[in-house]
């Protein structure tokens, strides 16, 4: 199975990264020798890009030429009072998560029956004060998705989104920390993957 990992160098990332150790594995994220660490790792191949970027986004999905399964580890935290978010915080929460949603599936390339993954959120944890920014990032992400997926199914592509209960990554770094009952990234990849890989596919994966 060819994958590609989006946002690997992240919690998440990096756990479904060796979860998936013996299929083909290609690695993207940011920071570039965190990357090529775990490529050494699981035995992946490192493609560091900004996909905020559009240029770097499609010559990164270009390189990595049509996958069996994809995952959007993507995103950032942030907790901000309405009246205290300031315009780039909102700016950089949707472009983290909604456009690079949008340019992975504007210039992705897919083998028939393959499987793309976006990390929603449950509004009840995230439509809560001092998380507006992002949980209209989250509810845009989910939207969006669906109304793709109506496209890519003529593909023969599916289209999957994944709503997690709290993952203790360093996204909750800013925020002062995990909760107590979060899934450490094991755990998370694990069911993740397990729900992902079903037959017939999940539109919606609820773990």
């Amino acid at each position: 199975m060819r994958v590609l990992i989006l946002g690997a160098t992240g919690g998440l990332g990096r756990a479904l990264a060796r979860a998936l150790k013996g299929h083909e594995l290609l690695l993207s994220g940011r920071r570039a020798e965190a990357l090529r660490a775990l490529g050494e790792e699981v035995g992946g191949k490192p493609l560091p890009a900004d996909l905020t970027d559009e240029l770097e986004a499609k010559a990164l999905l270009e390189e990595a030429g049509p996958v069996d399964l994809l995952l959007h580890a993507v995103g950032v935290g942030a907790r901000a009072p309405v009246r205290e978010t300031p315009r780039d915080l909102l700016e950089e929460t949707l472009q983290a998560h909604l456009l690079t949603a949008h340019l992975t599936l504007k210039h992705a390339r897919f083998r028939p029956g393959a499987r793309a993954a976006f990390f929603g959120a449950y509004p009840a944890y995230v439509r809560v004060p001092g998380f507006a920014a992002y949980a209209a990032a989250k509810g845009a992400l989910e939207a969006y998705v669906e109304a793709a997926r109506k496209e890519f199914r003529r593909e023969g592509v599916h289209l999957v989104v994944v709503r997690l209960p709290a993952v203790a990554t360093g996204l909750w770094d800013p925020l002062g920390g995990p909760p107590r009952h979060a899934l450490s990234p094991e755990e998370a990849a694990a069911k993740v993957l397990q729900g992902l890989l079903q037959e017939p596919p999940a539109e919606l994966l609820e773990v």
